[in-house]
């Protein structure tokens, strides 16, 4: 409400701004008729009374209780609020009465107001003013402009238009008087109302923000924006209405539904949606689905893995715990599991990094062997169960002097482990002495298992077998799984027979031999001798073929022996 300036801009122009409707007086403003007119020629017809108060000093008494408040109460005459008693020319006096000619108080609709009736003294007494229209400007006129024609910028009371004169002058838009109101059609300042000029036009605007923008509150139709006014406003991206469904194609945010907006359309295939919750390590997953083990998702505290798969024997079980040692599932990949038997106690088989136990290449709890490996043509099965010994001749040649029999098997074991054979530090020299009890038949274990060579080549069914004169191959592979001469003597005579000899001083039996053994294998003298055999033969000369001088070299036999 811009009443206090106005009020204050009309003053300052002494009245020459606006200009109100006469209320309650004649169609014409204020301007007497032609008899009002004539009788005014002779002179006054009224004299106010003596007891007439001045109503610009006197304070009202018969004005209604809410004199004052722009609303005509009963009781008064008039009441144009903040415009009574003057201001801007109003007809309307402090005592919410309205003003008559004579009072002493000039009103809008009259030129003058000296107080009396009379004529002759400037003031008629239909105040008017006399000689207004004669184009002579004499206060109090304001202008004059030789004719008594409203809206031609000079009014027929001798006044500037004003805004609230009631006339439509030149620059208004419209005057509708005291009924001038910024919340009516004809605002204050005498400009129709219209959206966007920064004043609320009554129950016809629900807003005026001085703009005919959307998108900032108040629309270009000067009507309230919000979510729910079917109209997508700035910042919105979808308006329905707000129709109460969360599962259509705009939420009552005025927003395109989303997962992660925290409502729950399974239309769109959302099984859940916690909004700032989602994630993909929790209930409900970044793509608003119900996690579950299988979806490559690990779900925090609950899974501890998630392949997406339910295979269970890869690094992740399919009930989403890490694979591990000892779970009762053999964990199939590469490198990974070869057993898996619910612990990780050793010498049952599976060891503590479940790896078989048998096949490792270490005699193990209940193991007769271990070979390294899980084949049924070598030495020892895949249980581990003895299937046959290895027998090989060494690819070294020794002197007489092998510090016994312990020598000899030691010479035994360092060719094996050399040669990676999986009976390594098992190996006894196929060797006797002159002491009783030093020979094969006392010291070898009587296997009923095959010998076989380091190639797999059997040589004999078991110990039986082995001492009973006829070989099913010689013993002439090495270690190394090569042969160990090409040259194939017939006896020990032969001009080749040196690479061909194996110290043995043993009959085909097992026993010790007649020979003196070397001085039993500790010294080299050229006139003792120890017997060989040849490696090349099957027959019993493969162990006792001839006597040799102790100077001589020859070649060990090696027997493998069950574990200890």
């Amino acid at each position: 409400m811009r009443l206090p300036l106005l009020v204050a801009v009309a003053a300052g122009l002494s009245l020459t701004q606006c200009q109100f409707s006469g209320l309650g007086l004649g169609e014409d403003g204020g301007q007497a008729s032609t008899s009002e007119q004539s009788a005014s020629d002779t002179g006054p017809t009224t004299t106010p009374g003596t007891t007439d108060s001045d109503p610009t000093t006197t304070t009202a008494t018969t004005g209604g209780d809410a004199c004052g408040n722009a609303q005509p109460d009963e009781g008064e005459g008039c009441d144009n609020g903040e415009l009574n008693n003057g201001m801007n020319g109003s007809i309307c006096k402090a005592d919410c009465q309205l003003n008559v000619c004579g009072d002493d108080y000039p009103a809008s609709i009259e030129g003058c107001d000296d107080g009396n009736m009379a004529d002759g003294d400037g003031c008629g007494s239909d105040c008017k003013l006399e000689g207004c229209g004669d184009g002579v400007l004499k206060p109090p006129e304001e202008c004059d402009d030789k004719n008594m024609t409203d809206g031609d910028g000079c009014s027929s009371l001798c006044k500037k238009p004003f805004c609230g004169d009631a006339t439509k002058d030149p620059g208004e838009e419209c005057d509708a008087g005291q009924d001038n109101l910024d919340t009516s059609a004809c605002t204050l300042m005498c400009k129709n109302a219209v959206c966007g000029d920064n004043l609320l036009f009554g129950e016809f605007e629900a807003c005026d923000d001085g703009n005919v923008v959307d998108g900032d509150g108040c629309s270009a139709e000067c009507m309230g924006e919000s979510c729910g006014d079917s109209k997508v406003q700035p910042g919105e991206e979808c308006d329905d209405g707000m129709n109460g469904n969360p599962d259509d194609t705009c939420t009552d945010l005025c927003k395109l539904p989303v997962c992660g907006d925290g409502l729950l359309q399974p239309s769109k295939g959302e099984a859940c949606d916690d909004a700032g919750d989602n994630g993909n390590n929790k209930v409900c997953t970044e793509a608003c689905k119900t996690a579950f083990c299988g979806d490559k998702l690990v779900l925090e505290g609950v899974e501890t893995c998630d392949d997406g798969n339910q295979t269970d024997t890869d690094d992740c079980r399919n009930d989403c715990t890490a694979a591990q040692c000892g779970d009762g599932v053999i964990n199939a990949n590469a490198n990974k599991e070869t057993c898996d038997d619910g612990n990780t106690a050793p010498g049952d088989g599976c060891d503590a990094n479940c790896k078989k136990e048998c096949g490792n290449g270490v005699v193990e709890g209940i193991e007769q062997c271990d070979d390294g490996n899980m084949a049924n043509n070598d030495t020892c099965d895949t249980s581990c169960a003895r299937l046959a010994y290895h027998v090989f001749v060494t690819s070294a040649l020794y002197p007489a002097n092998l510090g016994g029999i312990e020598g000899a098997d030691k010479n035994c074991n360092m060719l094996a482990t050399a040669g990676k054979l999986p009976g390594a530090g098992n190996f006894k020299a196929w060797l006797s002495t002159k002491v009783n009890g030093e020979n094969p038949l006392a010291l070898l274990s009587k296997s009923p298992k095959p010998y076989i060579l380091t190639t797999n080549t059997k040589v004999a069914n078991n110990w039986n077998d082995l001492i009973d004169g006829d070989l099913f191959t010689a013993i002439s592979i090495t270690e190394n799984k090569q042969p160990a001469t090409m040259v194939n003597p017939n006896n020990c005579n032969a001009g080749d027979v040196a690479a061909a000899r194996v110290w043995t001083n043993t009959t085909i039996a097992g026993d010790s031999g007649a020979l003196a053994a070397c001085s039993n294998w500790s010294h080299l003298l050229a006139d003792q001798t120890g017997g060989i055999g040849l490696l090349n033969r099957k027959d019993p000369l493969w162990t006792d073929a001839c006597p040799l001088t102790c100077d001589k070299m020859a070649r060990l036999y090696c027997i493998e022996q069950p574990p200890p």
